[in-house]
This record gives structure tokens, sequence and C-alpha cells, in this order.
């Protein structure tokens, strides 16, 4: 079952709730946000897709979320094997597809927690520390983990329900107390063991084995 490469620059619509034909997308390079527009005009965002990750074009409709690229993103898009017959539908590429369904599923769980349980501080550090997590870290000059981030500061705050003025008081309270930086698009965890012991962070819910 061949996939389509497919390119979307920057600020363009990968899909959205009025999306026709169903599709998986698997992300290959990129970062895009799936994204839902409240009533009153504000954006909330549920989920921030990374490399690797999968976008169901179906779900997305079901949903009513809107995909958009945050930075050039590329992807493979192959037929939502809802819409064709299981028999034509390859055992491996049919439990990559539930996998990543679960997977996104965990994610949301932790999201739904963090935004409904923790501090400001502490919506903003987990997120981070699982953006990390999720997209792999080096180490800079002065050994932090650090890795790119193409998020703004309004892009965090839809995702942890806090205005960007908020945001930005959070970021430099975190600075100021030695856990993380965030300037010129990387984040560098200054001390990741205890920002993870202050936001409770537990990486077990990113574990493939237990899929």
């Amino acid at each position: 079952m061949g996939g389509i490469a497919r390119t979307f620059p920057a600020g363009s619509v990968i899909c959205d709730y009025e999306s026709n034909a169903p599709r998986l997308l698997f992300l290959l390079n990129g970062w895009a946000a799936s994204s839902k527009m409240l009533p009153n005009g504000t954006r909330f965002v549920t989920e921030f897709v990374l490399r690797g990750d999968m976008i169901s074009t179906s779900l997305t409709a079901l949903s009513r979320e809107t995909v958009q690229a945050i930075t050039d993103v590329s992807v493979m898009a192959f037929p939502d094997f809802a819409s064709i017959p299981k028999i034509d539908t390859p055992a491996l590429f049919y439990r990559i597809a539930i996998a990543e369904l679960v997977r996104r599923q965990a994610r949301m769980s932790e999201s739904l927690a963090n935004i409904g349980r923790r501090d400001a501080l502490e919506r903003t550090g987990y997120l981070l520390l699982e953006l990390g997590t999720r997209i792999g870290t080096s180490q800079d000059d002065s050994n932090s983990e650090c890795f790119d981030c193409p998020l703004t500061q309004t892009d965090i705050g839809d995702a942890v329900g806090l205005s960007t003025v908020h945001i930005n008081r959070v970021l430099r309270d975190m600075r100021e107390a030695g856990l993380l930086s965030f300037r010129n698009g990387v984040v560098a965890f200054l001390d990741r063991p205890r920002l993870m012991d202050l936001v409770d962070f537990d990486e077990s819910y990113f574990d493939t084995a237990m899929i």
C-alpha cells in the first residue's frame, strides 16, 4: 500500500474538520499543531504533532479540529484503513496505526490531568518536558539537555490554558529558579531531574513496549 509524499509550508492548514478524503498522514519532519477554535474566538491546542506522529483526517473531522503547520512540514499520506477492506490492509501498517492512536490517547489523558490539576509552572514545565522527551534532546556547551523548539509563547499558552503574559512570567520564574531556559528557539533543561520531580513528570506513558 503505497504512500504519497506531501509538503506543507509553515502556517498552512494540513487538514481540518471539513476535510473529505479519509487519510492517515505520517509526519516525516517539522512541527504542527492540532487545535480547536472556541465560540469566543480563542484557540485551544489539543496536541503538538511531531516527527513520526500520525494524523487521521477522519478523527480530525469527527473532533472538529484543525491541524496547522508550525514549521515547514513533510508528510507521507496513506488511505485511512477504516475506509478500505481490512483484508487489503497490511498487518504491519494496521498495527502501526493502532499503536499511534493508543499513544495519542495516552498523551491526551496526561494533557487533561496537566491542565485540570496542575498550577501554571507545573503545566508549562510538564509540557516542555514531554516535548523534549518526544523530540529528543542533545547537550549544549554547558552540558544542559536541550532541544530546538519553534513554538511561540502564544502556542504554549494555548496548549496549557494560559495567557501569553502568564507564560512569559512562568518561563522567567523557571529560568531564575535554575530549572529551564527558553531563548532563541531553544529549550534548555538546566536541572531536568529537579524539574521532573517538581511537576511530577512520569515518562511511563511513552513506553511503547506496553502497546
